[in-house]
């Protein structure tokens, strides 16, 4: 009887590997969604809207891109920590939008600091371009929510 070939798993090529490819997947994959199934849902818009425009407001700036562009290192650190742990309360209470919401922004504020890819690149303006949509839809339509706030 032949003993079976003891072979060691091959790292599968289509799991990320390191922090930047699971960035990199999870970016496509919120655009993908944002462009499919989310636009369909104007709760979900209204709350990525919604946080925003307070994230704007706080930082005294008129355009989302404005607030990006104006994170010194130590309050990009403050507000990417803010939405972990912000996400992950909201998730750990099952609601997902809110959860989605704070992700999206947190997506787009990293994906401003990767500069060698330009599938980022050109996706960062796209979902910047959807983020200014939903914060234009959020004013127009101001509903009270229950979107956490992030503060940096």
């Amino acid at each position: 009887m032949e003993k079976p070939e003891n072979k060691s798993p091959k790292p599968d090529e289509n799991i990320p590997q390191t922090r930047e490819e699971l960035f990199k997947k999870r970016f496509r994959e919120v655009i993908t969604q944002l462009g499919n199934s989310t636009r369909k849902d104007p709760v979900a818009l209204r709350m990525i809207g919604s946080l925003a425009s307070d994230l704007m407001r706080q930082g005294k700036v008129d355009k989302w891109e404005d607030l990006k562009a104006g994170l010194s290192a130590e309050t990009y650190d403050i507000l990417l920590k803010s939405f972990q742990e912000q996400g992950n309360q909201q998730a750990k209470k099952g609601n997902m939008k809110a959860a989605f919401a704070i992700e999206v922004l947190a997506l787009s504020v990293i994906s401003s600091t990767v500069r060698d890819d330009d599938h980022i690149i050109a996706g960062e303006v796209l979902l910047d371009k959807m983020i200014e949509d939903m914060i234009q839809l959020y004013r127009r339509n101001p509903v009270p929510s229950n979107t956490p706030t992030t503060r940096h």
